[in-house]
C-alpha cells in the first residue's frame, strides 16, 4: 500500500533529509514498507509493547526502534508519521498532528479515514489497501485536498 508514497508526497529525492515514525510499529511491517518506499529516510519506529519491540528492534537494525507511548511521544521533529491503528484513534491522531507537527508534514493512515475530513490524497493500486494521506497545513485545521490517487472503492474520497 506505500508504493508510490514518496511521489504522492513530492518527496522525488526518496526522503533525503526527512524524518519518518511508524507509530505502533509492531513486528515492523509498517518499517519495511516504509524503507523501500522511502529510502532515503531516516525511520523512527515506537512500540509500548516489550516483546513486540524487541523483535522490531532486531528485524529492523537499520532503523531507531524505541519502546515508547506513542500518545506521549512527540511528534514534532517527523515529516511524515505512519499509523495502522484501530479507525476511532484517527481523529486523536489528527489532533495530534495538528498540535504538534509543522506545516507541511504528513499523516498516513492505513485502512483508516477521518470521517469528518477530506485527505490531501488517497493512495490505492488495484487490489492493495488505502493509504489515506492528509497533510498539515499549520492552523487548527488538516489541509485542502490536492488529488486522488488511485480509487478507494466503498470509502469516501
Amino acid at each position: 500500500a506505500l508504493q508510490g508514497l514518496a511521489a504522492a508526497i513530492g518527496w522525488a529525492d526518496g526522503g533525503a533529509g526527512r524524518r519518518c515514525l511508524d507509530g505502533g510499529c509492531g513486528l515492523g511491517a509498517g518499517l519495511l514498507e516504509l524503507r523501500r518506499a522511502c529510502p532515503q529516510a531516516r525511520l523512527v519506529g515506537i512500540e509500548w509493547s516489550l516483546g513486540l519491540w524487541a523483535l522490531c528492534a532486531w528485524r529492523c537494525r537499520w532503523a531507531e526502534v524505541r519502546r515508547a507511548d506513542l500518545w506521549a511521544a512527540d511528534w514534532g521533529g517527523y515529516d511524515l508519521v505512519y499509523l495502522f491503528q484501530r479507525p476511532e484513534t484517527l481523529p486523536r491522531a489528527l489532533h495530534k498532528a495538528q498540535r504538534e507537527m509543522r506545516p507541511g508534514s504528513w499523516l498516513a493512515s492505513l485502512d483508516f479515514w477521518h470521517p469528518d475530513l477530506a485527505p490531501t490524497a488517497v493512495l490505492r493500486a488495484p487490489g492493495r489497501r488505502a493509504l489515506w494521506l492528509y497533510r498539515l497545513d499549520g492552523d487548527s485545521s488538516v489541509g485542502q485536498p490536492r488529488r486522488s490517487l488511485g480509487t478507494a472503492t466503498g470509502m469516501p474520497a
